[in-house]
């Protein structure tokens, strides 16, 4: 064995993994409200208010992703009422939401001691833990973080009930599995890309024995557990695509209708050339990537781990599927990430037990200890430079059409003007066509109106464009005072007016 399990070891691999969770945590919670929301999770925002304020959520197959992302962020928000005392939706409650996911697949990944090995688990967890892209979009309120945390449910699930046989660890995979679908579109393709890993994985790394039907209770069982886990998923799904009964059947009907949607718009909408997603992972990811790759193909000539081949196929399956698909948005990265860091931790303890093999000695065990704690370092670092001080700088490939930090000076100026006036009851005029997620800033506003163009007004504050500059200046002339230009996204500069009465 590569490592001498002891005492003293369990408590240092224990002390490590707790580092490991606590660091991760914190690169996910410390100042959740400094980057300003994305324009996708103001959209999120509103459905979450509908659905908290008025108990209302219908979903739409057109535009948006699943419905798991709203309801968990009701139950966030909810807890957040009670114990704040105010209106429970607020940025610090929806975002806790996919931080929770993120740092709960962080504790997935050492359920899989026993197949990645000691070494190779903490690397596993570190590398998800300290990604660069795993951080950042943990921060924000998007789908991506509870797809990917589903989907590892269902591998830890799956894994389970091949080893144990218990029908709990298959009903709880088709819960994982039907809440994928609950969550995100995309989901089939991780469903298909976890099958086709599975049944590469079967054959390229063949056990001394066959598996038979018995060992499942035969074949009368299995048809049993079978239905019972369909007639699971099917509940589930009919549940949160109905919205709890208060939106059937057309949520059930839409639910259906999505996948004829999302074709056609995958080829034609934010398409990018099918080597995007390999140059972003190069960019952003390039120590996950470049370990991944090591990992995957010292598996497939090794052909002994046969977690670790289900894992390289199941991340090489995920980048040639995605890939092929015109449709690229940096998030998609995500569901990536956990596959390559699961093969790459498995590719250090393949290494590390390779030179305690061939070189013995403490100077070598510590060697690739050494290496992956330096590789975890450099991740953390990339970590905090984009999450915390880099986050809207487009020159990264994560902050896609992020909203810029100086947005939120618009949003502090709004409400030092409206208090000068009558509070939340000021009236607000919104004339521009791009103001996204200025409505989850103004959300508590009593009378905010969102023309989408240049339009007469009495609104004492009045919000449009920079393209739109020269009609505002014609319509608002003599009337109102240009208080300042601040950025949206790139792009995109918004510019705020207030009335002459409201500036004395």
């Amino acid at each position: 064995m590569y490592w001498i399990k002891t005492r003293g070891f369990e408590r240092l691999w224990w002390g490590a993994v707790i580092s490991v969770l606590s660091i991760g945590a914190m690169l996910r919670i410390f100042d959740l409200g400094l980057k300003p929301l994305h324009g996708d999770e103001g959209v999120n925002g509103l459905f979450l208010l509908s659905l908290f304020r008025d108990g209302i959520y219908r979903y739409n197959p057109a535009n948006y992703h699943g419905p798991s992302l709203y309801y968990f962020a009701l139950l966030s928000s909810s807890l957040n009422h009670l114990l704040s005392g105010k209106e429970g939706p607020s940025t610090l409650a929806i975002r806790m939401v996919p931080v929770v996911f993120g740092i709960g697949l962080i504790g997935l990944l050492l359920t899989f001691r026993p197949r990645l090995g000691d070494l190779g688990t903490l690397v596993a967890a570190g590398l998800v833990a300290f990604s660069p892209g795993m951080v950042y979009l943990s921060r924000d309120f998007i789908h991506e973080t509870l797809l990917g945390f589903f989907t590892l449910w269902l591998v830890v699930c799956g894994l389970r009930f091949w080893d144990t046989k218990e029908s709990k660890y298959l009903f709880l995979g088709s819960l994982a599995a039907s809440l994928m679908i609950c969550t995100k579109e995309t989901a089939p393709i991780s469903l298909f890309a976890l099958t086709v890993a599975a049944a590469i994985a079967l054959v390229w790394v063949r056990q001394d024995r066959s598996l038979s039907a018995a060992e499942f209770g035969g074949w009368t069982q299995l048809a049993w557990l079978s239905v019972t886990s369909l007639a699971l998923f099917l509940a589930c799904s009919f549940l949160f695509f109905s919205s709890f009964f208060g939106n059937y059947p057309q949520g059930v009907r839409d639910a259906v209708m999505t996948y004829s949607y999302w074709a056609r718009t995958g080829m034609t909408e934010q398409t990018a050339p099918p080597y995007t997603y390999a140059l972003w992972l190069l960019r952003e990811e390039a120590l996950i990537f470049i370990l991944a790759t090591i990992g995957t193909g010292m598996a497939l000539v090794q052909r002994r781990n046969r977690f670790a081949v289900f894992a390289g196929v199941w991340a090489l399956v995920l980048l040639a599927a995605y890939s092929v698909i015109p449709y690229k948005t940096p998030w998609v990265l995500l569901n990536m990430i956990v596959p390559m860091s699961i093969v790459g931790g498995a590719g250090v303890q393949i290494l590390g037990d390779h030179f305690a093999e061939h070189y013995g000695g403490k100077l070598a065990r510590l060697v690739p200890a050494a290496l992956s704690v330096v590789a975890l370092a450099i991740c953390f670092y990339q970590s905090v430079q984009l999450s915390f001080f880099r986050y809207d700088d487009d020159t990264y490939v994560y902050p896609y059409v992020q909203t810029r930090r100086g947005f939120l000076n618009l949003v502090a100026e709004i409400n030092q003007l409206a208090a000068t006036r009558s509070g939340i009851q000021t009236s607000v005029a919104v004339l521009t066509p791009d103001y996204w997620p200025l409505p989850w800033y103004l959300r508590d506003y009593r009378n905010v109106a969102y023309f989408g163009k240049a339009t007469p007004t009495d609104s004492p504050i009045v919000i449009g464009s920079f393209a739109q500059i020269v009609e505002l200046q014609r319509l608002l002339a003599g009337r109102y005072r240009l208080v300042d230009g601040y950025p949206l996204r790139p792009g995109v500069d918004l510019v705020l007016y207030v009335a002459n009465e409201t500036a004395r």
